[in-house]
């Protein structure tokens, strides 16, 4: 049987043994090609070794490892990310179909997405999606894929004017008056935008604060199309903070 070559790009030596002892014990078919520290050290291993699996800490010795992605030669590969990042970036990489293990490692949860992996052998990271990933993260003209049934649509996150809760779905308001109806729910994306400056004025809505005209009688937002979003009385709090941060 054809093993998968893996490597494992980890500065906690802890972390590294750890996770070397699992695919050991429970993974033959897996084969352990190197190990890496640093980013430098993951661009010559990737090159070198030609994985079709890593395991990736996401900060490393000397930098981000989304630096790795810039530098190697080709990206031909899946990508589990071993991550301590908070819950923003945990829905971020969600988001965007990316296998991850958050730290502490256990040891359930990792076994079970590495036989998923093997199950499926399937390629879903790619350069595009690791550029809109990026771009979302740190605020460079971030995007959202919006799963809309029988396909993904790119939309800018600045062109969002609101977006309104369909049951478990979520309908996407735009400024080119388009409407995307998203296959998730609507607290499943204030999770992702609440860092983008979304506003959730109740419990059916969330609104891109950038679209804001006036606020009526700390109750009610009326936004740049006239239309008026009344506050919940529950999150009527939260719309005092907003005005003293935007005031």
């Amino acid at each position: 049987m054809n093993k998968t070559r893996t490597i494992i790009i980890e500065d906690d030596i802890s972390a590294q043994k750890y996770l070397t002892t699992i695919l050991n014990t429970y993974f033959k078919t897996i084969e352990i090609a190197g190990y890496a520290r640093s980013i430098e050290e993951s661009v010559n291993l990737i090159n070198e070794r030609k994985p079709e699996l890593v395991f990736m800490d996401i900060e490393l010795t000397d930098g981000n490892a989304f630096e790795i992605f810039e530098r190697i030669n080709s990206q031909d590969f899946e990508v589990i990310f071993v991550t301590g990042f908070d819950n923003f970036i945990q829905k971020a990489i969600e988001h965007y179909a990316f296998s991850f293990i958050i730290k502490p490692i256990d040891e359930k949860q990792i076994t079970s997405v590495i036989r998923r992996y093997l199950n499926l052998k399937e390629r879903l990271f790619t350069i595009n999606k690791l550029h809109i990933l990026t771009n979302f993260i740190y605020d460079t003209n971030p995007f959202l894929l919006l799963h809309t049934g029988n396909e993904h649509v790119s939309v800018e996150i600045n062109n969002i004017i609101k977006c309104v809760a369909d049951g478990n779905y979520t309908n996407f308001h735009l400024t080119s008056n388009k409407k995307y109806l998203a296959s998730k729910s609507l607290k499943y994306y204030e999770k992702l935008l609440v860092s983008k400056h979304f506003f959730k004025a109740s419990r059916s809505v969330l609104i891109n604060t950038s679209f804001i005209e006036s606020i009526y009688k700390k109750e009610a937002i009326i936004l740049k199309n006239n239309e008026k979003i009344t506050v919940s009385v529950r999150n009527r709090q939260n719309l005092a903070v907003l005005i003293n941060l935007l005031s």
